[in-house]
């Protein structure tokens, strides 16, 4: 192993554990330090594993600091981004690239368990994860998010439902 590669790891280790400890900035400003445009695809895991050890809290804060650095889609735990976006409230870009990278995925089972996980949604969720069962085929549950969310009051979701429901019958 190249002495400079062993310093990165041993740099974006540290970026992590400082991260998933609480410590966000302090781990952003390593990674801004040693992740550049020669060694950022070598350096991608560190989000992923970000995604995977840190409260929700704190994958929401990375990833609106640096996240666009790096390319979410390679992660495994997609599902953990759309979850913890879902349980703060708060929409953003990535959200709907994760959403993108599991229908690309064709893994309808990870959107059903993000609706087994989050209790109270926010319609505007519903609508995305509607969207993303209809990128899938599922017309059925695209209907059924729709019509939860028209029912909460989103007037968008109200208008889609008239034409999903002619598509389906």
């Amino acid at each position: 192993m190249v002495p400079e590669n062993r310093e990165l790891i041993k740099s974006l280790m540290q970026a992590k554990e400082s991260i998933v400890s609480g410590e966000v900035k302090r781990g952003v400003e390593i990674i801004e330090k040693v992740v550049n445009s020669s060694n950022i695809k070598q350096s991608n895991w560190v989000i992923c594993n970000v995604i995977d050890a840190a409260e929700c809290e704190t994958v929401v804060e990375t990833l609106n600091l640096i996240g666009k650095i790096f390319d979410i889609t390679a992660c495994g735990n997609l599902k953990r981004v759309v979850t913890c976006f879902m349980k703060k409230g708060i929409d953003s870009d990535y959200v709907d690239l994760a959403l993108s990278a599991l229908v690309e995925r064709r893994r309808e089972d990870q959107l059903d368990k993000i609706l087994a996980e989050v209790s109270e949604v926010d319609p505007r969720f519903l609508v995305k994860l509607a969207q993303a069962y209809a990128k899938l085929g599922n017309k059925r549950k695209e209907e059924e998010l729709l019509r939860h969310a028209c029912e909460k009051g989103l007037k968008e979701a109200c208008r889609d439902i008239n034409q999903v429901y002619s598509r389906i019958t």
